[in-house]
């Protein structure tokens, strides 16, 4: 073998040499270079998989945050439905009890009316009946062409009107 390195220009002292000098650069790089190396990578992995799940976790309470937008915004049109509603029906009741007052005085306003206008056609009719009674007095005086007491005269038209009636 050692004729072979020879033939080679192998030296098998500088080759042990050379492969110890290796193991030990190996073992120098292996510790200063390759740990830290992997421990960065390592570290770089971890942050971003937890990027990536703080990510996920941002999108999943965004879509959380969307739901609730939309489930609060549907809960806010379906109130504002409701007082819609609602005041829709209080302008139609108050709109009715208005209505309903309205005719309330309409119909005592035509009462009054009625009452005045009964009290107005008794008096008429009672002042008519006086110079009814006047008149009556006049053409029965003219007809009789002789005047009986006053009294008297009253006495016999009321009679007579009592008659008619």
């Amino acid at each position: 073998m050692g004729q072979l390195f020879e033939a080679l220009g192998l030296d098998l002292k500088i080759l042990i040499a050379q492969l110890v000098n290796f193991a030990i650069l190996f073992a120098v790089l292996y510790k200063l270079g390759y740990k830290p190396i992997m421990k960065f990578v390592a570290e770089r992995t971890a942050t971003i998989e937890e990027g990536v799940k703080h990510a996920e976790d941002a999108k999943k309470a965004l879509a959380d945050a969307q739901q609730d937008q939309d489930r609060i915004l549907a809960e806010a049109r379906k109130e504002a439905q409701s007082i819609i509603t609602e005041a829709r029906e209080q302008a139609v009741k108050q709109a009715d009890s208005i209505v309903g007052k309205s005719k309330e005085q309409t119909a005592k306003v035509v009462d009054k009316a009625k009452q005045d206008i009964r009290r107005e056609h008794e008096q008429m009719i009672q002042q008519a009946k006086a110079e009814l009674s006047d008149v009556v007095l006049l053409a029965t005086e003219k007809v009789l062409q002789e005047k009986i007491d006053a009294p008297a005269d009253k006495a016999f038209v009321e009679k007579t009107l009592s008659q008619i009636k």
